[in-house]
């Protein structure tokens, strides 16, 4: 397809499955599981070894002196504790990597659709003289809901994650809280949006529909922390929340994809028109011929 063909006078549809990625909540967490399951059974493998060896080398149970380990002993262990710092670190990537995932899908399709609406507003205006000012009831907090997060900020809340724990813990139910309410206000603005971008394209005669496939639930996000607090029900909450955390912008994604397939039709259906060449009169009456139209007689 010559490359010509592919520009449109509205980029960021062409850009949606490049942020608007799903990602799949149990995939990540069987992953999580089976290296969570390893480095438990690592440990206590490793502790059942060292117990064993303990009383073994007293030749019974209940004498209590201890005799040094040879070093082809500290050898093995040594593998051992590699084993379980290897499988640690390998947890931890896995980790993190989902949060950057979900951290920085965030940040591009708020992005995208920041300048996806621009892009609406100002094809509607040059090519169709559709004057559209759109309207939001909470624009400072629809402004400050779709800040780009900064990558410093997630790159310290690894940090102190594990240099600083507290302060990893607080820097958690920051993101996550950003990563919940963020998504939530921001379909607010876009269903405002849309509903005002629908009724613009009536003028045209356009058919638009703004009603999202399924709206994001409200997310008390006070009990959310308070739970995320409370000892042993934190473990459970924290598995809840992270499950929000990919389910929400995946539903919200769905929208998207439904609102952009009708976009894309518009703006399909409203450029001009290749030019038809016009067929020669000859060839109208060999149509006409063919369908049974004229007689023989008439067309020759």
């Amino acid at each position: 397809m010559p490359e010509e063909s592919m520009i449109t006078p509205v980029p960021e549809l062409n850009q949606r499955k490049r942020t608007d990625k799903h990602l799949s909540f149990a995939v990540y967490v069987i992953t999580i599981l089976i290296l969570t399951g390893i480095l438990l059974t690592l440990t206590i493998l490793m502790g059942m070894h060292w117990v064993w060896y303990f009383f073994r080398s007293q030749g019974y149970y209940f004498n209590y002196r201890f005799s040094f380990p040879p070093s082809s002993y500290f050898l093995y262990m040594t593998g051992w504790m590699l084993a379980l710092i290897i499988g640690a670190l390998i947890l931890s990537i896995v980790f993190w990597w989902y949060q950057w995932q979900l951290y920085k899908r965030r940040n591009e399709h708020i992005e995208r659709i920041k300048s996806l609406k621009k892009s609406l507003i100002h094809w509607l205006k040059e090519k169709h003289g559709i004057d559209f000012h759109p309207w939001s009831g909470g624009e400072i907090q629809l402004s400050i809901r779709e800040k780009t997060r900064s990558t410093s900020f997630f790159a310290l809340w690894v940090v102190f994650s594990y240099l600083l724990i507290p302060v990893g813990i607080v820097l958690t139910l920051v993101a996550w809280y950003w990563l919940t309410m963020d998504y939530y206000i921001h379909e607010k603005g876009e269903i405002q949006f849309f509903y005002q971008l629908s009724e613009k394209l009536k003028e045209k005669n356009l058919s638009f529909h703004p009603a999202p496939l399924q709206l994001l639930p409200p997310r008390n996000m006070v009990l959310y922390i308070i739970l995320m607090i409370i000892p042993g029900v934190n473990l459970v909450w924290a598995l809840w929340w992270s499950y929000v955390l990919f389910q929400d912008p995946n539903v919200h994604f769905e929208t998207h994809k439904f609102w952009e397939g009708q976009l894309e039709k518009i703006v399909q259906g409203l450029k001009t028109p290749s030019p038809i060449p016009s067929e020669s009169p000859l060839e109208i009456l060999k149509k006409r011929y063919a369908k049974g139209e004229i007689t023989r007689e008439q067309f020759q």
